[in-house]
C-alpha cells in the first residue's frame, strides 16, 4: 500500500462523517469542516478497523489527527508503505 492509498482510504473514513470529504485538501483543519471530539473517536475507531492497527496513547493527540495529511503520515508510520 502506498501513501496516495492510504490517504483515499483516509478520506473515505472522513467521508462516512463529514459532508464532502472530497473538497478537503491534505493541509486543511479538519476541524474547520466540522470534526470535533466525538467524531475524531469515531474515525479513529475507523481508522483501526480499516488498517488493522492500534494507535498508541501517545500517538492520540490533536496534531496527530489535525489533518488529512497528518492522518496519513501516522498511519504510513505504522503499516507496510510501498514508495
Amino acid at each position: 500500500m502506498d501513501r496516495r492509498e492510504i490517504a483515499d482510504v483516509v478520506r473515505a473514513r472522513i467521508g462516512e462523517l463529514l459532508d464532502d470529504a472530497r473538497d478537503i485538501e491534505d493541509g486543511d483543519i479538519l476541524a474547520h469542516h466540522g470534526l470535533n471530539s466525538l467524531l475524531s473517536v469515531e474515525l479513529t475507531l475507523r481508522i483501526e478497523e480499516e488498517f488493522d492497527i492500534a494507535f498508541e496513547d501517545d500517538e492520540l493527540s490533536f496534531e496527530n489527527f489535525e489533518t488529512l495529511r497528518s492522518i496519513t503520515d501516522l498511519v504510513a508510520g505504522k503499516v507496510s508503505v510501498r514508495g
